[in-house]
């Protein structure tokens, strides 16, 4: 990954142009938050970009709330610099964990990130993690799951492209799953391990089913490397507690640090 220095960008200015305009080809459309941004990332990606270790999180397309702190109406309340070109738009998404994140959904995964040495937030010295979509950048109300087949296939013919693109420009070293495993088998994927196995709730019951975490190899355009997988519920692996989530992260951790990736 180079900086972009003609255009201060890291990502490149082709791939930022790029989703503004699907964004602007797709915001009349009545399920598209309007007004919104594509979100490409999240996350400091200037930090990223430095780190030896890179790892990016992958969900299904942004949430409506991106775009509003309560129930008021859709807004750039959490993304100030935004002015609708390349620049100010990997600014706003550098940014979004510095002004008011919406930490729900994220706060689900940070556990697992911190056992990874790694964190979306700002206030630690820990790697930055970066959070993609893979279906849509583009926020959507109602959310994916009730949108219509062919609504989700609008976006995500174009979504599913750009995704990989963004995968390619960030080279990551893990990409971290906690969505519906179908998205895994897009990916080329070949099992590797399971990394980890949780038999008991926290209050020491026997589990319904276990919960594994499973390492794949995957190949994106000709790019190799690692993906985890963590079933989801609700929420980023929801069905597991905070002190699960950081030992699977440490599990994960130490898979890297045997390699020398870290």
């Amino acid at each position: 990954m180079k900086l972009d220095y003609n255009n201060k960008t890291i990502l490149s200015r082709g791939l930022l142009e790029k989703s503004l305009q699907h964004y602007h080809d797709s915001k009349s459309l009545e399920y598209v938050v309007n007004p919104s941004l594509p979100i490409v990332f999240f996350g400091d990606i200037s930090s990223y970009h430095n780190q030896n270790f890179k790892v990016i999180t992958v969900g299904k397309n942004p949430s409506n709330r991106e775009f509003q702190l309560y129930s008021e109406r859709y807004s750039y309340i959490r993304f100030p610099k935004f002015n609708d070109d390349p620049i100010s738009l990997e600014t706003s998404l550098n940014d979004y964990f510095k002004v008011q994140p919406y930490r729900r959904w994220f706060d689900s995964f940070e556990p697992f990130l911190n056992g990874l040495n790694g964190s979306y937030y700002p206030e630690n010295n820990l790697n930055k993690v970066l959070h993609t979509d893979i279906c849509s950048p583009i926020s959507t109300d109602p959310t994916w799951s009730l949108l219509s087949s062919n609504q989700q296939s609008y976006l995500f013919n174009k979504g599913f492209k750009l995704w990989k693109e963004i995968v390619l420009e960030l080279k990551p070293n893990l990409i971290v799953f906690s969505i519906p495993k179908r998205y895994v088998h897009l990916l080329n994927s070949k099992k590797v391990e399971t990394l980890h196995t949780i038999t008991h709730k926290k209050d020491g019951t026997l589990r319904t089913k276990p919960y594994d975490l499973e390492l794949y190899e995957v190949e994106i355009h000709g790019f190799n490397t690692y993906l985890v997988y963590g079933e989801s519920k609700n929420t980023p692996m929801g069905s597991v507690s905070t002190q699960d989530k950081i030992l699977m992260g440490e599990k994960c951790f130490k898979f890297f640090e045997d390699r020398n990736f870290t």
